[in-house]
């Protein structure tokens, strides 16, 4: 017998207890703006933060956006920072995501692998480094020496330089091997 898709993961009792702890997960996320739970539940809660901020982006004069914050949202001060905090953060991104989800390497002590989930721009800080991009590595320094040489020696145009591409190897290989074999005879 065949599985079929299900648009959405059993995590609670049934179909009520699963809608509440939905709410209460996307309430804390709107709340703290970083939550640690299980990966199921973290991804999830990704979809309905999702669409929140994309119904509340209408502005809180709209009927259908206040009516959905009022639904996810019980603590009311909560809905005030999510017209006039997070929809701003995210009014230049047009359609998303404006959420970050993070998987935890390893498990937690139930054996269930975890994640962060969190809105994009939030105030803390980073929970992954980001790439430094330093120009003073001997590596940056010996390509640009190589290319200064080059440039001064006259190998080298001062227009754009591109890599070879594999193409251009693998031209480069068979017209070898044809003169190769021409020279042999």
């Amino acid at each position: 017998m065949l599985r079929r898709f299900k648009p959405y993961r059993r995590l609670a009792g049934g179909p009520k207890e699963r809608i509440k702890l939905m709410q209460g997960l996307v309430m804390n996320l709107v709340k703290y703006e970083r939550l640690e739970t299980t990966y199921g539940l973290a991804h999830e809660t990704q979809k309905y933060a999702e669409r929140l901020i994309n119904v509340a982006k209408k502005g809180d004069s709209d009927p259908t956006a206040m009516k959905l914050a009022d639904y996810y949202l019980y603590e009311k001060q909560l809905i005030h920072k999510l017209f006039k905090v997070l929809v701003p953060r995210f009014e230049r991104n047009k359609s998303g995501p404006y959420t970050r989800l993070l998987k935890v390497p390893g498990y937690n002590e139930n054996g269930i692998p975890t994640a962060f989930i969190e809105y994009k721009g939030n105030p803390y800080p980073p929970l992954r480094p980001e790439k430094k991009k330093n120009p003073d590595w001997i590596i940056n320094q010996l390509i640009r020496g190589a290319m200064a040489d080059l440039k001064n020696s006259g190998k080298l145009e001062a227009s754009s330089v591109k890599p070879p591409s594999t193409k251009d190897i693998e031209g480069a290989n068979i017209a070898a091997k044809s003169s190769s074999e021409g020279t042999t005879v």
